[in-house]
């Protein structure tokens, strides 16, 4: 472990929703990091769990305070705000002394250096700001979920590298990054808008905009346990298609903003309805209907949960 004296205070935020086991395992990654705890406070948000896992996650919280003394605060909300609107509720409660924040999913798995490597890049000059290491997927830690991330302007395109050494880049995904303090000052926490979904883009997006650099480092692994592919649930198809015209309406300039608007209904929303078809080869009306909703409600500034 680094000299005590040294080690920054930390804020941990995780919002959770009916996933008990795997925020128990993050949580214990946590307290296993080559880290002082004392210097670690964990605000949990719980986004209306059922009743049985919120009680039982409240008596594993509790023994951690009272037989290992950690800062832990448990949140219930009576109403599930998704991933991002009540990542913008724990924006809200970081204490005042804490230098960087942590924002993580809560079934995530993280190796006992994370902390130390990760903040060594801040020491690179006060604008390097959000830093985000290489997720891997739990069952298969050689393969790489998502490495450094970038948006293309023009094209509303987004894509990712896969690389080898720290670069600097538009975004790092939000299951993982390290944040410091300085930057939630100066352009605020996540956009509420969001709900779920390209929240971490747009975060880093607004911070680039101020001159603040986001790093990528691939030296540093976290376990995600996420599916490969992702979801394909109708509710995070309209999230995603929704939210990928949010990001483009707030973030780009003129005129990429309405070059990448107009690309995006003649060819991207075409090809998600084409693509559809193709993987559940038939027409999937509940899907394709999700699809022009998201386009609808993302051309028209619908923000926030709308399904």
């Amino acid at each position: 472990m680094n000299n005590e004296y040294a080690l920054p205070m930390i804020t941990v935020l995780i919002p959770t929703r009916n996933n008990d086991i795997d925020l128990i395992d993050c949580v214990n990654s946590l307290l296993n990091l080559d880290y002082d705890f004392q210097k670690i406070s964990i605000i949990i948000w719980d986004n209306n769990s059922e009743q049985k896992i919120r009680e039982r996650l409240k008596l594993f919280f509790t023994g951690l305070k009272n037989e290992k003394g950690v800062d832990i605060s448990f949140i219930e909300s009576t109403v599930n705000l998704g991933g991002f609107t009540s990542r913008a509720e724990l924006f809200d409660r970081i204490p005042s002394t804490s230098e960087y924040v942590l924002s993580l999913d809560d079934d995530v798995i993280l190796p006992e250096n994370l902390l130390n490597d990760l903040l060594k890049h801040f020491n690179q000059g006060e604008l390097v700001s959000i830093i985000g290491p290489r997720i891997v997927y739990d069952d298969a830690p050689y393969e790489t979920a998502h490495g450094a991330g970038y948006v293309n302007r023009w094209f509303g395109l987004y894509r990712t590298k896969d690389v080898e050494t720290p670069v600097e880049c538009d975004y790092v995904i939000g299951c993982c990054m390290l944040i410091r303090r300085e930057v939630i000052d100066e352009i605020g926490g996540f956009d509420r808008d969001y709900f779920t979904s390209h929240g971490e883009v747009d975060f880093c997006l607004r911070a680039k905009k101020k001159g603040f650099k986001v790093i990528y480092d691939p030296t540093i692994s976290v376990r995600h346990r996420v599916d490969r592919g992702g979801t394909r649930t109708l509710d995070r198809m309209y999230y995603v298609y929704r939210n990928k015209l949010l990001v483009i309406k707030k973030n780009f300039p003129v005129p990429q903003k309405w070059i990448a608007l107009i690309i995006h209904f003649l060819f991207w929303f075409p090809k998600a309805i084409i693509d559809s078809i193709l993987i559940n080869r038939k027409i999937n009306f509940g899907e394709i209907s999700i699809i022009i909703k998201a386009m609808y409600d993302g051309w028209l500034n619908r923000f926030g949960k709308r399904i």
